[in-house]
């Protein structure tokens, strides 16, 4: 298995010299070939300073805080074992929901990572790599504030009902859509949050699986889920500048190697199919 990682990461570091290498088509205007040609100056740029900056938003379990005040989550993990075998170094750069694309269109980071919902709206902003994987809505509530049977409550309004959803994010568009009706409370931080959850200061929070099934599991005498799984789903991926194809595509084959390998599986395992995670929030 080490040989196979090392043989795959040699094969990466190739096709990134190939795209360093190929040489601009000479019988087009400067003008036309910088609007026809994807830029590889930011592919160029990590290259010479040795280091991927990765814009990153709070969304657990893809990005998280521990007790300790470090990044951690699924795409923690991607970007660092993406670094490692780039042979980079990796930074991680503070950002928001509300200002994360303007932040990479800007120069700030070079890719958010950040389970990145994608939606063509954000495509006209931005260039998403290949999705690696796709999750459902969940809703987790307070016990004493709502029973099993109380979604019709929220989506009416009914009993004025808080309700918590990330600021920003596809999730909160989907909460207006649906209960809206109720007070939506729009939030940066999911630890302060949950702890107003289980504290009934919140009635509930609405997030992408597997964030409210792992609460429910973890504060079962607290917290319990309700089915919104008619609400859809979405797909994660990164998301790059527009100009930067040939970085799209060394993440892209990077994504397919490690998925082949299965490692991605295995950190999917820890962080999306248990709760073991909620203990480090």
């Amino acid at each position: 298995m080490r040989l196979l990682r090392v043989m795959g990461c040699l094969a990466l570091l190739a096709v990134v010299a190939v795209f360093l290498q190929t040489p601009v088509i000479s019988n087009v205007s400067a003008k036309t070939a910088h609007v026809s040609q994807p830029s590889s100056d930011t592919l160029s740029t990590i290259q010479k300073r040795g280091s991927i900056r990765v814009g990153v938003a709070v969304n657990a379990p893809w990005v998280l805080h521990d007790k300790n005040d470090q990044w951690i989550g699924l795409d923690i993990d991607l970007m660092q074992q993406f670094a490692q075998d780039m042979r980079w170094k990796v930074e991680f750069v503070p950002t928001t929901w509300s200002t994360a694309i303007d932040d990479l269109r800007a120069g700030k980071f070079d890719v958010i990572a950040a389970g990145l919902s994608v939606t063509p709206q954000r495509a006209a902003l931005l260039k998403y790599t290949q999705p690696y994987a796709s999750f459902a809505l969940g809703l987790v509530v307070n016990r004493k504030s709502l029973g099993k049977d109380d979604l019709l409550t929220l989506e009416t309004g009914t009993g004025k009902h808080r309700v918590a959803v990330l600021s920003g994010t596809v999730t909160a568009s989907t909460a207006k859509e649906y209960l809206g009706n109720s007070e939506l409370v729009e939030i940066n931080d999911e630890s302060k949050a949950i702890q107003d959850l289980r504290n009934g200061t919140l009635d509930g929070l609405i997030a992408e699986q597997p964030l409210p099934d792992a609460l429910a599991h973890s504060y079962q005498d607290q917290l319990r889920t309700l089915d919104v799984s008619a609400y859809g789903k979405t797909a994660h991926a990164f998301g790059l500048r527009r100009t930067d194809q040939d970085l799209v595509d060394v993440l892209n084959a990077w994504l397919v190697y490690e998925d082949a390998a299965g490692w991605i599986q295995s950190r999917e395992q820890f962080w999306i199919h248990s709760a073991a995670w909620i203990e480090l929030m």
